[in-house]
């Protein structure tokens, strides 16, 4: 019988990325949930939400700290969760699932990446404001129910604000945590991983300025949507917004929550589809980060 060969380097890595990785997302997650806590309750999205930001960022005791600390929390709390998914994805771990399971896994880290636009769109500026605009005018060029489903999201005019609001503070979290129920009891994260994450944080959160809000009479040259969107945003310029914005997010989406169904034998044509889709939409919003979208 031959000598059991050892693990490389890179697999010994893999090895412990792959517990590591959901722990670490979900104290990112607790973090990001009680510093939005804090801030909802000094958010207002009606009237100059703008003012409202730049009030909580100067004024309030400590809101830089908690601005920025619920800032890098969100952001590395959907990347983690990203990468545990694509780390599924290629040990094909998703044959261990139930369809159903794994449709509602894929549905929470979705969620995760809404709830960061939607954080995005709150903070008043050009940028928000731009963003919010474009989600709206994606949602109105679907057929026949448009301007329904956009209105679902968010409303023109003064109360423009308020639905993001409601999804980014109480809708999105309570979704994502009763979709990732099961997931969390599974991946509960310990003391190390707790103080690992929020050494990270706040140690970002204090030396690490802010981004500058961009005031909504300010004279600029180009407004980019968040880092996540600039796929969508660049794909705009060679599609339509029903192809760039609806159908191929929702066939990708589609077609990886039918992995588990297709089996080992059927799915490889599908990973090979998901793949290039997916190195698609890198490449594009790498461009976009570059050269502008």
């Amino acid at each position: 019988m031959p000598p059991v060969q050892p693990h490389s380097g890179p697999q010994r890595l893999a090895q412990r990325l792959t517990p590591a990785l959901p722990r670490f997302g979900l104290s990112c997650m607790v973090v990001c949930l009680v510093t939005g806590l804090i801030l909802c309750f000094y958010y207002r999205p009606m009237g100059d939400v703008f003012r409202n930001v730049q009030e909580i960022t100067s004024l309030v005791p400590f809101g830089r700290f908690f601005r920025q600390l619920h800032y890098i929390s969100g952001q590395l709390m959907a990347v983690l969760m990203l990468l545990h998914t694509v780390d599924h994805f290629l040990r094909k771990r998703y044959l261990q699932y139930p369809t159903v399971e794994w449709v509602r896994l894929l549905t929470g880290l979705l969620l995760c990446f809404f709830t960061l636009f939607t954080g995005f769109v709150l903070k008043g500026d050009q940028e928000g404001l731009f963003a919010g605009r474009i989600f709206m005018n994606i949602l109105k060029a679907a057929p026949f129910f448009g301007n329904r489903l956009s209105s679902l999201f968010i409303s023109p005019g003064e109360d423009f604000f308020f639905l993001p609001y409601l999804y980014h503070c109480l809708l999105l979290p309570a979704a994502i945590l009763y979709l990732l129920r099961a997931h969390i009891r599974n991946w509960l994260p310990d003391e190390r991983y707790l103080a690992g994450s929020a050494v990270v944080m706040v140690s970002y959160a204090l030396l690490v300025a802010p981004r500058i809000d961009i005031p909504l009479d300010a004279p600029v040259e180009s407004i980019e949507g968040p880092w996540f969107f600039l796929g969508i945003q660049m794909g705009l310029r060679y599609l339509p917004a029903v192809w760039a914005g609806l159908l191929i997010p929702s066939v990708f989406f589609a077609l990886t929550g039918l992995l588990p169904v297709a089996g080992r034998a059927c799915s490889r044509p599908i990973r090979w589809l998901l793949m290039v889709l997916f190195c698609s939409y890198v490449f594009l919003t790498l461009r976009a980060a570059v050269s502008g979208p």
